[in-house]
């Protein structure tokens, strides 16, 4: 159990160490909270991105992103492979330190209360109310709810098509455009050979938002199955995307 999971799934425990570090610089903190979100990669949590691309998303100057990794990684939080003036770019990458701390932080989070009373757990209430099972009165009508059902029914004629894979049902997710796990997806597939949702995908309106409609939030990690099959998913939606022609002519 000691080996530490990947960085996608103990992302919010890694930033979280370094958020409540009192000794950690503001400049510091911004970059590192930077490369995490925007540039870390799915499995190991490794960036390169240079320290002018750094200062330019930051609003501060290389020098100041230079000085502010330093920190990071005397800090204990990052090892940096620094890289030349010859258009090599340095490394970051999240210490093994830092991610097993983090990996024990998610398991502790996971860890499940028992419901049972006798293993010190709380109480389940009751599902029902008791004159339900015998011949009570019929429950009056919610009148506030049921125009939430109708607007719910409405709402789910945004969701795609529900589809099989496997045997089994998938269900799609909503993920609205301009967020970090648009660009991990953006990442995931450029490593496949693959251009970006955004020229693969329509974009699709859901609940005040725009976005895409994918198999999860986030890609699995990489080479396992639960990858391929949702690669296999995303090349059926991208194949299934309506053509130019056929959206002017919905319209």
């Amino acid at each position: 159990m000691s080996e530490s999971l990947p960085f996608c799934k103990i992302k919010l425990q890694f930033l979280l160490e370094m958020v409540t570090d009192k000794e950690m610089d503001d400049n510091a903190l911004r970059v590192a909270l930077y490369l995490a979100l925007a540039h870390a990669d799915h499995e190991t949590g490794e960036s390169r991105p240079s320290f002018e691309t750094i200062g330019a998303a930051i609003g501060k100057h290389a020098k100041s992103v230079k000085r502010a990794l330093n920190k990071v990684e005397t800090a204990g939080y990052m090892s940096i492979e620094r890289g030349t003036n010859k258009g090599k770019s340095s490394r970051y990458r999240p210490t093994s330190a830092a991610l097993k701390r983090a990996t024990e932080r998610r398991r502790e989070g996971d860890k499940v209360v028992p419901l049972c009373q006798r293993k010190g757990g709380q109480p389940c209430p009751q599902s029902g109310a008791i004159l339900s099972n015998k011949g009570g009165q019929d429950r009056p009508p919610n009148r506030e709810q049921e125009p939430r059902k109708e607007h719910g029914r409405v709402s789910a004629s945004d969701l795609p098509e529900e589809r099989q894979s496997g045997g089994t049902r998938t269900e799609l997710v909503f993920v609205p455009r301009g967020i970090c796990f648009v660009r991990d997806w953006d990442a995931r597939l450029a490593r496949e050979g693959m251009t970006t949702l955004e020229r693969s995908l329509q974009l699709s309106p859901h609940e005040h938002h725009v976005g895409y409609w994918l198999p999860a939030r986030t890609p699995a990690p990489a080479d396992s199955a639960a990858w391929r099959e949702q690669l296999q998913l995303l090349r059926e939606l991208i194949r299934d995307k309506p053509t130019c022609a056929e959206r002017n002519y919905a319209v």
